[in-house]
């Protein structure tokens, strides 16, 4: 989902393909990545070491290496993609437990689907497109999206549906949603793929023969104008990296955590973007039934601010897959509950979308990013009076130390985590 960003929903730009090999042989493991110590030796020293290896630290990696520079990646989960995460053993068919969508056809992704052979189907949905909602005028600083359009005269039924897929009105800033045409991303004409074969069939062009450290979880970030030293814990203990530079695509709700800590700390400016931002939670419930459910000339069910679930379809054939997807408020107060009143209560509002009472799923999976260490949430919103934020956080620190990723664009896409992991990238090259 996402359309919390700076996305392309329109036109890209024109782009060269920026990878120079091809997807090699034997490198796709269902989201893992065959590299680590045993494939790369440790250097004395790296040209940049780059923290995380989902997609925003993925392309960073790739366009840096491919410019000729030694760059090691160290990624605490067991996997490549962070929130991007496809589960290849739940079913037959692959089922995304993080992102799931390629949003239009200009999505710079493309590139990735292309490049790896992926086949996509298109997603459908019969939920049809809001008006545009206008805003004559500029919203205050602190002002929340709700009281502006309020402010405005803009009835309620005309609001774009934003907590379909992230949190409510009343929890975005105004000026954020404006500046980046926000309010009206629901009113432009978009269509949305999915990814047959799993969405980590894009990753491998992105990891081909980079030196990826799986299981490195860092701990503390030293650095200076001289560059950086990482303290990881790895999987044979403490690991010491040092790099001449350091580029940082944590998530949000980790860098609030203090999961990782710097030394010295970050200046008030960056420290300050860090508190002012949040993130969303999500939750998506994943069932199997062993005979078909969903109307059949619909994808998705539940597209509206009156359900407490968006539905989609995964797999008409035998099995059935459905997930059940919440956000906001809505997901948190299913992650209070028990694992299985949540499933429980997914179905039920299944069977109210439909009009009808539906099986007992055979199987059934989640996945909760609240919970999980190295997301701590979901995706990232920009909450009123932190507009100003993403962009703060992006500032480099002594030419040493990048920030990337959605916490320095407000962008919650694989498209945007991609494009800005070059962007990133391509500012550090330009100062060497």
């Amino acid at each position: 989902m996402g359309s919390g960003g700076r996305g392309s929903g329109g036109a890209a730009p024109s782009l060269v393909n920026r990878r120079s090999l091809l997807l090699g042989g034997g490198l796709l493991l269902g989201g893992a990545v065959a590299l680590g110590a045993s494939v790369h030796a440790f250097r004395e020293r790296w040209d940049v070491a780059v923290i995380g290896a989902g997609v925003s630290g993925l392309s960073a990696a790739r366009n840096l290496a491919d410019h000729g520079l030694s760059v090691i990646v160290l990624e605490a989960r067991d996997r490549i993609g962070g929130q991007l995460y496809t589960d290849h053993t739940f079913s037959s068919v692959p089922v995304e437990l993080g992102a799931g969508l390629i949003h239009g056809r200009d999505a710079y992704t493309w590139e990735l689907v292309e490049e790896a052979g992926a086949e996509t189907v298109l997603v459908r949905a019969g939920n049809g497109v809001p008006e545009p909602v206008p805003t004559p005028e500029p919203p205050r600083d602190d002002e929340d999206a709700a009281a502006y359009l309020r402010r405005m005269g803009v009835p309620e039924e005309l609001w774009p549906p934003v907590s379909v897929d992230n949190e409510s009105l009343e929890r975005w800033s105004a000026v954020w949603m404006r500046e980046y045409g926000l309010f009206d991303w629901w009113s432009v004409p978009r269509e949305n793929f999915r990814v047959v074969g799993g969405y980590d069939s894009l990753l491998p062009p992105l990891s081909h023969g980079l030196d990826i450290r799986l299981g490195h979880a860092v701990r503390r970030v030293r650095w200076s104008g001289r560059g950086v030293v990482l303290d990881a814990s790895g999987p044979g203990g403490g690991v010491e990296v040092r790099a001449d530079r350091c580029v940082v695509t944590l998530p949000i709700g980790v860098l609030k955590a203090g999961d990782v800590t710097f030394e010295p700390g970050l200046p008030s400016s960056h420290r300050d973007a860090v508190a002012s931002l949040d993130r969303t939670d999500a939750l998506k419930l994943v069932y199997e039934f062993d005979r078909a459910v969903f109307p059949s000339g619909e994808d998705v069910l539940g597209w509206d601010e009156d359900s407490a679930f968006v539905f989609w379809c995964l797999s008409r054939e035998d099995p059935e897959v459905v997930v059940a997807w919440a956000t906001g408020e809505n997901a948190r107060e299913l992650l209070g509950m028990p694992a299985d009143q949540r499933f429980a209560a997914g179905l039920a509002a299944l069977s109210e979308v439909l009009g009808e009472d539906v099986p007992e799923p055979v199987a059934r999976t989640t996945h909760d990013w609240a919970a999980d260490e190295f997301s701590r949430g979901a995706y990232l919103f920009v909450p009123p009076g932190a507009h100003d934020a993403p962009d703060t956080l992006a500032v480099p620190l002594e030419g040493v130390l990048y920030f990337a990723g959605e916490p320095t664009t407000g962008e919650n896409t694989v498209d945007g985590a991609y494009a800005n992991g070059y962007d990133a990238t391509d500012a550090l090259l330009s100062h060497l």
